[in-house]
């Protein structure tokens, strides 16, 4: 009998998780906005104009000096090498960003986004600077590594009570093979760009959760 109502228990936390998600992700309209304009960049790519887009929008050391130079921080956020680059980082931003968004608000979470992603690209700039290395680099990676050190931050100021979550070992090993993935397992991944992301999500955490004393629950994480 016990058994039969732990099953039914479970299936009822199953359910009501479920329920959570579809709560959040139908109000979450910073995370389907970027998911949707990294998809139809990348569909542009995949058309006559991909030259001009990534000639033009990728990230270049030696291009940093020009009038539109600088601009290519932001653009290359948006942009994809192939299928592949593009649906990790998705998968992850789908996993994670509208739950964060959840618990920031909606304009804290683009401003961390874009903050990680640009502090990831002048972060990756400045080593390429000081090694003499030039590359060009695109991709979304470092602005969603930004929600990773925010995470990683939130986990860290909880305590145990928090790394006891349900379903956070799957998570946390979920993030881990991402970043293991994004930054050493793809061909001339930009692991400067990730570190710099992340660590701007750290310290936008520690604004957001420490400073701002955001102490609600993060619903939809377990």
């Amino acid at each position: 009998m016990s058994e039969g109502m732990s099953d039914s228990q479970a299936q009822m936390n199953q359910q009501e998780f479920w329920d959570e998600q579809g709560r959040i992700y139908k109000t979450a309209y910073v995370t389907i906005a970027l998911i949707v304009i990294n998809i139809i960049m990348y569909m542009l790519c995949k058309t006559d104009l991909g030259y001009i887009i990534y000639d033009r929008g990728a990230l270049m050391l030696s291009d940093i000096d020009s009038n539109w130079g600088k601009f290519r921080t932001f653009t290359s956020m948006f942009l994809h090498a192939d299928m592949n680059h593009l649906t990790s980082n998705m998968f992850m931003l789908i996993l994670l960003g509208g739950v964060i968004e959840n618990y920031t608000g909606h304009v804290f979470f683009l401003f961390m986004y874009l903050m990680s992603g640009l502090f990831g690209n002048f972060f990756s700039l400045g080593y390429e600077q000081f090694f003499g290395i030039s590359r060009i680099s695109v991709g979304a990676s470092g602005a969603i590594m930004g929600n990773v050190g925010f995470l990683a931050l939130w986990l860290l100021a909880g305590g145990k009570s928090k790394r006891k979550i349900a379903n956070m070992k799957f998570r946390l090993i979920v993030f881990g093979l991402y970043i293991i993935e994004s930054c050493f397992m793809q061909a001339g991944a930009n692991t400067q760009a990730h570190l710099g992301g992340f660590l701007m999500g750290v310290v936008l955490g520690v604004v957001n959760i420490i400073i701002f004393k955001n102490n609600k629950k993060m619903e939809g994480l377990a």
